[in-house]
């Protein structure tokens, strides 16, 4: 499929054009469905080939992921773990949970991917992550979770913003001033989105940013307010200049979900990572 042709193939290969036919013949026999339309001048994926396509990766990234862990083995370490987690998971709750856990476990080697929470349980579905943290409100069918860990929303405001006086605020209070927001694809900015639609307004947004460091430096500025975690807004209010003002919301208090793709066939290494995970959080 990625070559586009049984000759092409071939040659990548080193075998004969007609010994790829061949097994690719016998497959769909044993399958008993066609896997790829023959053309003059190539091939194309039938829509079970597709399907296939899709679990030979999986299959092929399985066989990367064991022959790491026995490269591991072999080298007197004792595996890797892959952990997917979104940014508010990174910044409040994982340097104290990779720390606690390298105690015990100091030649297990942890790879962290940060992405949206959405990703993340892509990649757990998919199998590129071990393990992956994210938040509850996004679509998690198809994998195994265990509840976390649980933040809570604030607001913050220059020290000279109408609002800063408060000490805490609803949602509506701060509707109709500029906010400084996440980039789009993120759980927090969609969160506030559809929360502003049901409240019957729109965000007004100065300015997007990619971190949670650009929002509180942008606010900080004066160009709006913002909406963070509490956990990554109030260690930096003084050096920043900001106000941190309580939203009133019961949906301001976020759940996380540890996933995985299947728990049992999960590594030792990764199951020693989930474990004390749980017990941690």
């Amino acid at each position: 499929m990625r070559l586009g042709s049984i000759s092409a193939a071939a040659v990548e290969q080193n075998i004969a054009v007609s010994a790829v036919s061949r097994r690719l013949s016998d497959m769909e026999h044993r399958l008993g469905t066609t896997v790829l339309y023959r053309k003059g001048r190539g091939v194309e994926p039938t829509p079970a080939g597709i399907t296939l396509l899709k679990h030979a990766q999986n299959l092929l990234r399985l066989a990367d992921r064991a022959a790491d862990e026995m490269s591991d083995f072999a080298e007197g370490g004792r595996g890797h773990v892959r952990v997917a987690a979104n940014p508010s998971a990174i910044a409040q709750f994982l340097p104290s949970l990779f720390s606690s856990f390298a105690t015990n476990n100091e030649n297990v080697k942890i790879a962290l991917k940060e992405t949206m929470s959405d990703g993340v349980v892509r990649d757990v579905s998919d199998g590129v992550a071990d393990l992956g943290i994210f938040s509850e409100i996004v679509d998690h069918t198809g994998i195994e979770t265990f509840p976390y860990l649980e933040d809570r929303l604030c607001v913050i405001a220059p020290l000279d913003h109408p609002m800063a006086k408060q000490t805490k605020v609803a949602f509506t209070d701060i509707l109709d001033f500029p906010h400084v927001a996440l980039e789009d694809g993120s759980s927090l900015f969609a969160q506030f989105s559809t929360r502003a639609a049901e409240a019957g307004g729109a965000l007004d947004i100065a300015v997007r940013v990619r971190s949670f460091d650009g929002v509180r430096r942008m606010v900080g500025s004066g160009l709006g307010l913002g909406i963070l975690p509490y956990g990554v807004a109030a260690p930096y209010a003084k050096s920043d200049g900001l106000q941190v003002i309580s939203l009133d919301e019961e949906w301001a208090t976020r759940r996380f979900l540890l996933g995985v793709r299947e728990r049992k066939a999960l590594s030792r290494a990764a199951e020693r990572f989930l474990v004390h995970t749980l017990v941690a959080g």
